[in-house]
Parts: structure tokens; C-alpha cells; sequence
């Protein structure tokens, strides 16, 4: 193949078709340029038709060259001319980019075929192509190549299709796919770009289906110089390290009104009640639910909900309110009700301060005296968190009540319950003695309210 073209000394041996046309245009201007001889007479008539035909032929040529112009004809295998080009140099520098352009999209070297020949010829002037322009119709010849419209999302390449109509196609099923009968607005987060490239020939080509399924995925990295996908043809970056719950490779906000109603809870009101103890409570009126209807603005990411405005509200049935008593009692005043007498007998000791022992000295409790061995009962039911010996009270059984109330029953002759039972109000529980510091057989009764003693005959009925 010739590097350059002929020097502008050919010679009509050397040319043929338009470039021959082109010499003789010459050489007849060259005649009709020459001074004009003196002829005889008899040669005028001869002379005015020759000139007029020069003349002629003189102005066609200056129509041809001003329109055309000596190029040159790249042709392949025989075909029609590829293009056309000023000088040989455009070709050889278009054919080297091609082999550089190839051989970086197939990763392997790759050599423009031979057989492409560039020969002398006139041309348009506006046929003639330059490099730039020559590469890409060079491009379309290469076999290990395939042009194609490839979408990149974020600068990650998601897919390639035919042509662009088929990648807005697949966006429009992608808007679809997160679009409902309440969406404003679906608009694209990512940043995007079509681009017209070149990828290697078994790259695989999406549907518009197959490259909105895609774009719905989390990005996946794929192996370097893996030719069937696209992201290896295209030698994409390594993508970005994903979270556990990864969002898909296209992400897509939404705008949603939506119109639904929702229950108004119930509401509770409270009302003091001296009957219960203080902490307690007793639902006097169960209430019932409401009915609003809300119109929100919703904002989504990939159909997850990122934001909720209220735009409007209004209650279709109210809410009927739950009564509840709350109870206000304490001490004594929360004992009335609660207690029976533990014992019969007559009573020695009541409670506060008393002479005993030669001093004065708080008491605690009630002594309710009677024979030995008289039945003792819980005064209410409970758990049993003492029974034993304890100092000046001897045998002792304690009676928690749950509520804040604990009872006491001391100097029994013997116990018939052990801690952690439960028992009941009635229940016998021990034998009435004289154990500990006693004067004779009774029984100590205590009720305490939260740790402290109370008077136990204003807790009795």
C-alpha cells in the first residue's frame, strides 16, 4: 500500500479515468492560452470552431474543478469506496486509531485487515472526510466490534441496548414499576448518560425489559474481562461497597398524595376514687376508637418512605373516652374493708404508747388475748414471707397482702404455714402461746401500710 500520494508530475500513462480527464483539461487550457498565429484565410471557418469547442470545453472544466478535487478512494475488498480522503497520511492515522480503539475494547491486540486499498480519484469536495470522521466509518467495518447505546448510572455502566429509544423505553418501565394511582411525581436521583460507543462483539446487547430489571437490582461487581457483560466491555470502575440491605442501581423518588383514614385512640380520663388504694386502678368505662380521614404528601426512595407531610385531616366519628377510677386511699383509710379479725379474745394492749415492763414504750400492734392454743387466721389473703422465730415477738408468721399492706402475728405457740405460701383470708395459719416477751397467751396483731404500723382496731371491722 502507498504512503503518499503521486507527486503532481504525473504523466497520462500513469492515469486513467478522472484523473486523465483532468491532465487533458489542462493541456487544452494551455493551448487556448497560446498567441494566436496568423493563418491563411482559407483556415478561419476551421479556426472559429476550433476555438469555440476549446472554449467550451475550457468552461466545463472549470465547473468540474471548482466542485471536485484530486483525493483519494478508500475501498474495501473491491466495494464501493469507504471514503474519501485528502491525502494517504488521514488514512494511516485513522487506521491507527482503530487498531488502538479495538484493542482496547476486545483487551487484546487487534490489526486493521490489508486488504482495504486506497487509490487515486476526484471527488465532491464535500465527500471528503477527516480522520476523525474516516475512524468511524473504519469502525463500522471491524467484525470483533459492535456499536451500541450504553446507560451509565452514577458512573457505573448498567447495560447497553440498540439504540436510545430502547434505554428510555426501559426508564419509562422503571418509572412505571414505582409509580401508583396517587403518584405526583417520579423523577430519577441518580445521575444519568447515554452514550453511543463501541463494545465487543458477543457484549451482551438488554431489551428494554432485561435493563429496567437491572436498573431495579443492587449494582453487582463483575470479574475484569468478563466480555459478557457490559460493565466488564466497557472496563467500568469497581463499584461502591454496598450495605447489608442495599438499594438498587437506579434510585428513584416518588411524590405520592394519598387519601385513607386512620383510628383516633381513645382517650382516657381519670376520676379519684378513695375506695382504692392508692396505685390501684379499675376501668369504670371501656371507650372506643375514632375515625379520621388524612390526606398526605409522601416522599419515597426506591418505594421506602422517606418523608410524610400532612396536607389535611378531618374526624369522621369521635372518640368516646375510657373512664378510669384511680384510687387515692392510704393507710388506715385504704384498710377499711380489707381485714377480719386473725383471732377472738379480749383485748389486753391496743396500739400506741403503753407501761409495760417498768418503762414506756411504743406498740406496734393489738394484743388479743385467749386461751393457749387458740386458732389464729389470716386477716387477708396474701404470701407468707415469714415464719419463725424473731426476737421479742417469738414464733411470728407475716402475711404479705400485695398491695402495700403487710400483717404480723406473734407469740403463737406453733406455726402451720412456711414462707412463699399462699394464703387465703380465713385461712389458719398458727396456734395462739405465749412465746417471746409475753405476759401470757394472746396474740400480737400488726397491719403495716407501706413498712410503717397502723392502728390495726381502725382497720377491723
Amino acid at each position: 500500500m502507498n504512503k503518499h500520494p503521486p507527486s503532481r508530475g504525473w504523466s497520462q500513462d500513469d492515469l486513467t479515468g478522472p484523473e486523465e480527464f483532468f491532465c487533458q483539461l489542462e493541456d487544452l487550457r494551455l493551448q487556448a492560452a497560446q498567441p494566436r498565429r496568423k493563418r491563411p484565410p482559407s483556415r478561419r471557418a476551421l479556426l472559429a470552431g476550433t476555438l469555440l469547442g476549446l472554449a467550451g470545453l475550457t468552461t466545463i472544466g472549470a465547473v468540474v474543478a471548482s466542485t471536485c478535487t484530486l483525493c483519494y478512494a478508500v475501498i474495501s475488498q473491491g466495494d464501493a469506496p469507504l471514503a474519501y480522503v485528502r491525502g494517504q497520511e488521514t488514512y494511516q492515522q485513522a487506521v491507527d486509531q482503530v487498531e488502538r480503539q479495538v484493542s482496547q475494547i476486545i483487551h487484546a491486540d487487534y490489526a486493521y485487515p490489508q486488504d482495504t486499498k486506497v487509490a487515486l480519484t476526484i471527488a465532491p469536495k464535500e465527500k471528503l472526510q477527516t480522520s476523525e470522521e474516516l475512524t468511524a466509518s473504519l469502525m463500522e467495518t471491524v467484525p470483533q466490534v459492535q456499536e451500541a447505546c450504553v446507560l451509565t448510572v452514577d458512573g457505573i455502566a448498567a447495560g447497553a441496548c440498540l439504540s436510545r429509544e430502547e434505554i428510555h423505553q426501559a426508564l419509562d418501565l422503571v418509572r412505571a414499576h414505582y409509580a401508583t394511582a396517587d403518584t405526583l411525581s417520579v423523577t430519577f436521583a441518580s445521575t444519568l448518560e447515554i452514550t453511543l460507543d463501541y463494545l465487543p462483539a458477543q457484549a451482551e446487547i438488554l431489551d428494554p425489559e432485561a435493563l429496567a430489571a437491572r436498573l431495579e437490582q443492587p449494582p453487582e461487581e463483575t470479574e475484569e474481562g468478563d466480555a459478557v457483560t457490559v460493565m466488564a466491555a466497557l472496563d467500568a470502575a469497581a463499584l461502591p461497597e454496598t450495605e447489608e440491605t442495599a438499594a438498587p442501581l437506579l434510585v428513584v423518588e416518588t411524590i405520592e398524595e394519598v387519601t385513607y383514614t386512620q383510628p383516633i385512640p381513645a382517650p382516657t380520663q381519670e376520676q379519684e376514687d378513695a375506695s382504692l388504694l392508692a396505685g390501684e386502678t379499675q376501668v369504670i368505662q371501656q371507650g372506643t376508637e375514632g375515625v379520621e380521614a388524612r390526606t398526605d404528601r409522601v416522599t419515597r426512595r426506591c418505594g421506602v418512605e422517606t418523608g410524610r407531610e400532612n396536607l389535611s385531616s378531618q374526624v369522621l366519628t369521635e372518640p368516646v373516652p375510657t373512664l378510669v377510677s384511680v384510687g387515692t386511699a392510704t393507710g388506715v383509710q385504704g384498710a377499711q374493708g380489707r381485714f377480719q379479725w386473725p383471732c377472738t379474745g379480749q383485748i389486753t394492749s391496743p396500739f400506741g404508747s403503753r407501761y409495760i415492763f417498768g418503762s414506756t414504750s411504743f406498740h406496734s400492734g393489738t394484743d388479743i388475748a385467749n386461751s393457749m392454743g387458740t386458732p389464729i387466721y389470716a386477716a387477708a389473703g396474701g404470701t407468707v414471707t415469714w415464719s419463725g422465730e424473731k426476737g421479742s415477738y417469738g414464733n411470728l408468721v407475716i402475711v404479705d397482702h400485695g398491695n402495700g399492706f403487710a400483717t404480723y402475728y406473734g407469740h403463737c405457740s406453733q406455726l402451720l404455714v412456711q414462707v412463699g405460701e399462699q394464703v387465703t383470708q380465713g385461712q389458719q395459719i398458727a396456734l395462739m402461746g405465749s412465746t417471746g416477751r409475753s405476759t401470757g397467751p394472746h396474740c400480737h396483731f400488726e397491719v403495716r401500710w407501706q413498712e410503717e404500723p397502723i392502728d390495726p382496731l381502725q382497720c377491723l371491722p
